[in-house]
């Protein structure tokens, strides 16, 4: 297995570079066990850094908190996977669940937005809400307990989300005007890692 965590159980900021000597079976196989989905590279958290500037942030969704750690900024979760009914959902699956450090608060994106009155929220491989009450459209990636990105944008932030084109296509606020980043130094687990991006929501919270 690979060796990616530090002392603290964080993952270690690498190059690029450092991933591409890797296998893909392997990455994915590590991720998968170690309970990510992005790894943050040190190109990615340059340019996240240049693209917040002096500006207020926080992460939301943050999971194992490796992104917020490496920015230096606050950590922030509804740490959704420690509720037993999603925790034996993950269990039946077979799938390891997040483990998520002491720093990461538990907070879910509008209360962390409350508590922080940031002006650039950071998020990683996010699930987006679905409405309970009505049918989940075929094929759909979200949940009932995902974040209310059409919320968190009224609030006036600034949104970088990373993730993917293929796992995340049907969130429905890509049908507001935004930037769209395809960068060379993007690495996941998805099936599909030549789809991973980044996007900007541009906000008007100063």
């Amino acid at each position: 297995m690979l060796d990616l965590l530090d002392e603290r159980g964080q993952l270690k900021l690498l190059p690029t570079a450092a991933y591409d000597a890797f296998s893909r079976e392997s990455l994915i196989a590590w991720c998968y066990h170690n309970a990510r989905y992005g790894v943050p590279t040190i190109e990615l958290v340059q340019w996240l850094k240049d693209r917040i500037g002096g500006r207020s942030a926080i992460e939301i969704g943050s999971g194992a908190g490796d992104l917020a750690y490496h920015l230096g900024i606050p950590a922030t979760d509804s740490k959704l996977q420690k509720k037993p009914a999603v925790r034996a959902f993950y269990d039946l699956a077979g799938q390891p669940v997040i483990r998520y450090p002491k720093f990461v608060q538990n907070l879910d994106a509008l209360e962390a937005i409350e508590e922080y009155r940031p002006e650039v929220v950071v998020a990683s491989w996010v699930t987006h809400w679905v409405d309970p009450n009505l049918p989940l459209p075929s094929g759909a990636i979200g949940c009932m307990y995902g974040v209310r990105e059409d919320l968190l944008l009224a609030t006036g932030v600034t949104y970088i989300l990373i993730g993917n084109l293929h796992v995340h296509k049907q969130k429905p606020i890509f049908a507001l005007p935004h930037e769209e980043h395809n960068l060379p130094f993007l690495r996941s687990r998805a099936t599909f890692p030549d789809l991973n991006r980044v996007w900007i929501w541009e906000g008007s919270r100063r």
